[in-house]
């Protein structure tokens, strides 16, 4: 574990996990992806849920199993479901176990606001993540938390993997977020003790809404912001983190009726300092050849980085060139992963 430098936050949707599947191993080798299992989904028109617990653990099983190497570690975060699988086993608990019966090294993630009965009686193998917001330190004393985590698992801090995460912070309060990094980061304890420590941000928006079609609209990494006041800083700090982000999501996720929905044409690519929106116009009214165009956009481009570097890339090419189908959203979600995780791997190497 010493060796991984990126952990990857992703929502647990298909086009994510695809994108791993086709990292290079030398980038697989040094992430540690977090996966965050999905919320029971909401069927509008029926107006009930539209899966169950079992279904979204078997299904995130099948997931994780068809995309990633069971020599690398992964995360695992059940948080967005009923800590109570059934009345006497535990949701993480019944993913863990799946995996291990794969062959995997799933290393579950623990939130502050963790019941006792939980970690009485959790299942994991040789460590634990224990995942901490923003938001969490006006609602418990996060070192008295840990403490408790602690001592009911029966372990120390060198089997814990830290995880703070600012969640979600607009490109305008960079220098707030900066000096709120700095102080969350300070006010734990012992840090240096910890098996591993990352810190997470995004500013990626929580939908495109607010970029205008037919048009390329930059917004601005400050995740990427605070790591290198991070490391401009780092005499200042207790420890210094690893980097952690959402790769082209925000950490919320929005469920809206499709029926109420208009689908544009977008890819997300990411850039050193900046994502680029490219975007269309409605799926519906104009089609999805509108992508081949966006991919010459981005080809012809200054922002991308060749059709050799990654997966990702060498599909915008393809498409830029009308070779294959334009592609959906879900392929677009891998295509914009794929070459985000492998240019912050890229990033952090450097």
């Amino acid at each position: 574990m010493d060796k991984k430098i990126y952990m990857p936050i992703l929502k647990g949707k298909k086009g994510e996990f695809d994108a791993l599947k086709m990292l290079t191993e030398d980038v697989q080798s040094v992430i540690l992806p977090l996966i965050e299992v999905p919320a029971i989904p909401w069927d509008f028109v029926s107006e009930k849920e539209a899966s169950s617990i079992d279904k979204q653990i078997s299904s995130t099983v099948k997931s994780i199993t068809s995309s990633w190497d069971p020599k690398n570690e992964i995360l695992i975060d059940t948080n967005s479901l009923d800590e109570n699988y059934n009345a006497t086993k535990k949701t993480i608990n019944v993913l863990a176990e799946a995996l291990i019966e794969e062959g995997y090294l799933p290393i579950p993630v623990i939130h502050i606001s963790a019941s006792d009965a939980l970690l009485s009686n959790l299942t994991y193998q040789n460590f634990v993540c224990i995942r901490i917001s923003f938001e969490d330190q006006e609602a418990f004393d996060i070192n008295d938390e840990i403490d408790r985590i602690k001592n009911i698992l029966n372990s120390d801090l060198s089997d814990i993997v830290l995880l703070l995460d600012m969640n979600y912070l607009s490109p305008e309060n960079g220098l707030m977020g900066q000096m709120s990094s700095k102080a969350l980061v300070n006010s734990i304890q012992n840090i240096g003790d910890f098996k591993d420590f990352y810190f997470a941000s995004t500013s990626f928006p929580i939908n495109l809404s607010g970029c205008k079609t037919n048009s390329v609209t930059e917004i601005e990494r400050i995740e990427v912001i605070i790591y290198n006041y991070f490391k401009a800083n780092s005499s200042k700090l207790n420890r210094m983190p690893k980097f952690s982000d959402y790769c082209i999501s925000n950490p919320d996720v929005q469920e809206m009726d499709p029926r109420l929905m208009t689908i544009g044409a977008a890819v997300r690519y990411t850039g050193e300092n900046h994502w680029y929106i490219f975007k269309g116009a409605s799926i519906k009214k104009h089609g999805s050849d509108q992508y081949y165009n966006l991919c010459a956009d981005i080809v012809t481009s200054q922002v991308y980085s060749g059709k050799e570097y990654s997966w990702g890339d060498q599909q915008i090419y393809n498409k830029s060139t009308r070779t294959g189908g334009p592609g959906n959203p879900t392929i677009w979600r891998q295509i914009g992963t794929n070459h985000h995780i492998t240019l912050v791997v890229d990033q952090l190497s450097s």
